[in-house]
């Protein structure tokens, strides 16, 4: 009989690699941001990948969440998905791109949620976060991270 295990991902493994930290400062509630990092899928191809949003102390009311969307370069090269986020816009993305929710808490403290099993697809992307937090993110403090791994049958 076979058995499945996880096994390292061939791009970044399962080591919490850093997507963003200065840029998600003060992101407004409503809006959304195209992280600074690309990931590069097209050697590795990794089928999944989690996304860890760590947020500095704020004082979130509901609906207290984090929207993950991964947006695939497009075949010009140049532009992600629908390219409406290069810069903080107003959100949300198109529900096409949507990974999952990091559902955090409503309160005044530190925040850090989760995004499991993401489907990686092959070639080059790049994750957007939405805050809908209910207020804007901290000044400073602020991180997206991202891991990467595949199943193996033995």
């Amino acid at each position: 009989m076979a058995t499945e295990k996880w096994i390292a991902g061939s791009g970044v493994g399962l080591t919490w690699t850093s997507l963003d930290t200065t840029a998600l400062n003060s992101l407004a509630s409503g809006n959304a941001l195209l992280s600074g990092t690309q990931i590069d899928n097209t050697t590795a191809l990794d089928v999944y990948a989690d996304v860890e949003v760590v947020l500095a102390s704020l004082a979130a009311v509901a609906p207290n969440f984090v929207g993950v969307y991964f947006y695939p370069l497009n075949s010009d090269g140049t532009t992600y998905g629908d390219g409406r986020f290069g810069s903080a816009a107003a959100g949300p993305p198109p529900s096409s791109y949507w990974v999952g929710n990091a559902i955090m808490v409503a309160a005044t403290q530190a925040q850090q949620g989760t995004v499991r099993g993401i489907i990686l697809p092959p070639g080059k992307g790049k994750f957007v976060l939405y805050n809908q937090m209910g207020v804007a993110f901290a000044a400073s403090g602020n991180t997206l991270k991202y891991r990467t791994y595949n199943r193996s049958v033995a």
